[in-house]
């Protein structure tokens, strides 16, 4: 299945588009060896495992409202199996396959930083998001 217009779902929840840095989406697979070693002549043995865990990481848009992000946010945690863990399945678009992934992953730490604050409304830089595969 090749790309289906979106590029990241939480759950049954879709990121919109609308607030993603699109130059900033970089989805890549980990692939993990087990017990690989350089022989004496100097040439490696891999043992790639089967199982890859996937990253994604993105931006947001600069300049989301306290509002936006928090919908974003709220949205996020309603799709979470253990919000304590930040886990849940999230479906992505992956550029090296041409297709999605569906994957248990957690999300790491998030750290806005304010852009602008006043009596009425916050606004953040671009905040940074990661969803990692187990």
């Amino acid at each position: 299945m090749a790309y289906a217009g979106y590029l990241i779902k939480v759950g049954t929840y879709t990121i919109p588009l609308s607030i993603i840095r699109a130059e900033t989406y970089s989805p890549y697979k980990s692939v993990t060896d087990l017990d690989s070693y350089v022989d004496a002549n100097g040439e490696l043995h891999r043992n790639a495992l089967e199982h890859v865990a996937y990253k994604i990481e993105f931006e947001t848009i600069p300049l989301l409202t306290d509002v936006q992000f928090g919908d974003l946010m709220g949205n996020l945690y309603a799709q979470m199996s253990n919000q304590l863990e930040r886990k849940a399945e999230v479906t992505a678009y992956i550029p090296e396959i041409n297709d999605y992934i569906t994957q248990d992953m957690y999300m790491p730490d998030i750290k806005p930083v304010l852009y602008y604050a006043d009596g009425e409304k916050v606004q953040y830089n671009q905040i940074r998001l990661a969803f990692i595969g187990y």
